[in-house]
């Protein structure tokens, strides 16, 4: 009975173990070649273009929505802000778009690029709860970290890096100035870039008890506290503070509901962006500025979708289509054919590791049956009753070819009398004691 036990336990082992391993051998061996596609909107033929990579055999198309093909260079031409290097090297600056000019230091004014990814919202991504609140006016030409940390929670705990023990007077002086500001402890979340390579420091935006947001600072050494206004029924989930001398805006903010805006720096002015079909939690998202639109560009590994706007973020257009990468190849076709499921490690949406169970469907039934038929005739070879070969055949036929690898590894024992050991085996084998 314990063999008995053994044997199938080593066997539901072999099965996790090769669900796992297959996937990541077939990965290794068959690769995804196709490249992300990549989409603007071209202010010289307002549209829609992009670029995408098919095959291995790095062969590009460069096109636009309305499916007109293009050569690089006259790609490259049609979204001029994007290559405004090239235009230089080119001898076309300054560009002369809509019956307007736009010379070298006009579009590098304008120029900018937020993102958001999903692998960097809240749930999504391991947070150690402590943080270097950084000088906002050093005094110099670059940042540099303090000697302490900064501990969010029942109080603004700061910590001295050195000895490792409590800062009471930075500790009272920056939640004491939290409070005067209407901040109700504890801290719910806190969202800032811990970096000191950026251009300058905006500090950290923390999420109170009652879901208010607030801007802290430190200045000279002492807290600087701004309340930021929300909009009626918008709750925070999560603020992505993007410090860049260009342009307007400080970051983006989630709202939990998934409305995006963007978050202005001078009073902190919320522009609520129209992205139709967003899901943040699988979704990256891209902003483009240039000098005529913005454009924002969120997509998964399946689909890209853009919404080009005027100067005021009023949609001037719309567009979305299914990526290269999303179509399935052959390889994969024959993979859902042959197994039944997959187990996954990875998230493509999240820095954790988690096991990710994948049905192939309806098109695994193929692969069951072969599976089936192999480990019968296995089975019958070695003389087991139907009765006693039932258990394996129901083992396979939801396991598929992981549970007919697992039975090549642990077969049953034969049944009595069949197939008698060979006679090499037995001459191999040691003389019996005696005459």
């Amino acid at each position: 009975m314990t063999a008995h036990i053994a044997r199938w336990s080593l066997m539901l082992l072999a099965v996790f173990l090769l669900a796992v391993w297959l996937p990541l051998a077939k990965e290794l061996l068959f690769g995804y070649r196709y490249g992300k596609t990549d989409l603007f909107y071209s202010p010289v033929i307002e549209r829609f273009v992009y670029t995408e990579l098919l095959g291995d055999g790095h062969q590009f198309i460069y096109r636009d929505d309305a499916g007109n093909d293009y050569t690089r260079e006259a790609f490259e031409a049609l979204i001029p802000f994007i290559y405004y290097k090239n235009m230089e090297i080119w001898g076309r600056l300054p560009l002369l778009i809509q019956g307007q000019s736009f010379d070298k230091a006009a579009i590098q004014a304008e120029r900018l690029v937020l993102q958001l990814d999903p692998d960097e919202l809240p749930g999504h991504t391991p947070r150690i709860g402590l943080y270097p609140l950084l000088e906002s006016n050093p005094g110099r030409a670059r940042l540099s970290f303090p000697e302490d940390i900064m501990r969010p929670g029942a109080a603004l705990t700061f910590i001295g890096s050195d000895a490792n023990r409590v800062d009471p007077a930075l500790t009272l002086t920056f939640t004491a100035a939290l409070r005067e500001a209407g901040f109700a402890f504890p801290v719910r979340a806190t969202f800032g870039r811990v970096s000191i390579l950026k251009a300058f420091d905006a500090g950290y935006f923390l999420v109170d008890a009652d879901g208010g947001l607030f801007h802290l600072k430190r200045v000279d050494g002492a807290p600087a506290v701004a309340r930021v206004a929300l909009p009626e029924g918008v709750a925070v989930r999560h603020v992505k503070v993007a410090e860049n001398r260009r342009g307007e805006h400080l970051g983006l903010l989630l709202a939990t509901d998934g409305r995006l805006f963007l978050l202005g720096k001078q009073d902190y002015v919320l522009t609520p962006l129209p992205l139709p079909g967003y899901d943040p939690d699988r979704m990256e998202v891209k902003i483009l500025f240039n000098p005529l639109q913005r454009t924002a560009v969120y997509s998964d590994h399946r689909e890209i979708r853009a919404v080009a706007m005027d100067r005021d973020f009023r949609p001037i257009a719309e567009y979305g289509r299914e990526m290269a990468m999303a179509r399935p190849r052959p390889v994969d076709r024959v993979w859902s054919a042959l197994l039944p499921f997959e187990l996954v490690l990875s998230d493509p949406n999240s820095r954790y590791l988690r096991l990710d169970l994948r049905l192939h469907g309806r098109s695994a039934a193929i692969g069951i049956a072969v599976a089936l038929l192999a480990a019968l005739l296995l089975l019958r070879r070695r003389g087991l009753s139907w009765l006693a070969l039932l258990p394996s055949l129901v083992f396979v036929a939801v396991t598929g070819l992981y549970g007919l690898l697992a039975l090549l590894l642990f077969p049953p024992e034969r049944a009595l009398g069949v197939e008698p050991e060979p006679a090499h085996a037995r001459a191999l084998s040691p003389a019996p004691a005696g005459d």
